[in-house]
Formats: C-alpha cells, structure tokens, sequence
C-alpha cells in the first residue's frame, strides 16, 4: 500500500513539474486575421511550446467559431484578461485549443 501512495505521489508531482509549458495567462494585446484563422498577441508573449513563433502570434483556427467569437467579443468589450492553452509549435505555427476569459467583478 505504501509503495502504490508512494508512487501515486511521484507520478502526479512529476506531471505538475511539467504543467505549464502549454498556457500563459496575461491580457490581449492584438488581434488580426488571416483567411484559415484569427491571430491573437499576448502582452506577456507566448506559451514556452510556442516559443520561436513569428512576433509571438498565436492562432485560433477560423472552424472554432466559438473561441473566434470569444476572442473577438473581449476585445471589442475590453475586457482583455485570459488564459491561453496552445498546442506545439507546428511548422512555425502556434495553434490555440482553448481559452479561458478571466472577468473580473
């Protein structure tokens, strides 16, 4: 039994030693848009598995029409704090999976 806790403790510290390399939290600081996604630029750059991407955009691809619309409806209210999740950089491109607005009270 000691062994399985003990072991149950190192598996779930190791995978908390790694967390973090695929999201940033910090606010919007730019968007654009291109004809396949929308792009987005944080004020704190880029999550550590997009690091090299080209002037630190990040892309929501235009078929999660629900992260699109999110996005664009923060900036247009300004309410611009968020958390980003972002898959690996893939052929120079960081994509984003989700994200999570923070709306302060």
């Amino acid at each position: 039994m000691k062994k399985w806790v003990i072991g149950t403790i190192l598996a779930v510290s190791s995978l908390q030693s790694i967390a973090g390399d695929h999201y940033l939290s910090g606010k919007l600081s730019n968007i654009a848009s291109s004809s396949s996604s929308l792009l987005i630029m944080m004020d704190k750059g880029v999550p550590d598995n997009c690091a090299g991407v080209s002037y630190n955009w990040m892309r929501v691809k235009k078929e999660d029409t629900v992260m699109v619309s999110m996005v664009m409806s923060m900036w247009l209210s300004g309410k611009k704090d968020l958390t980003v999740y972002t898959s690996a950089l893939t052929n120079g491109v960081c994509y984003i999976y989700s994200i999570d607005p923070v709306f302060n009270q």
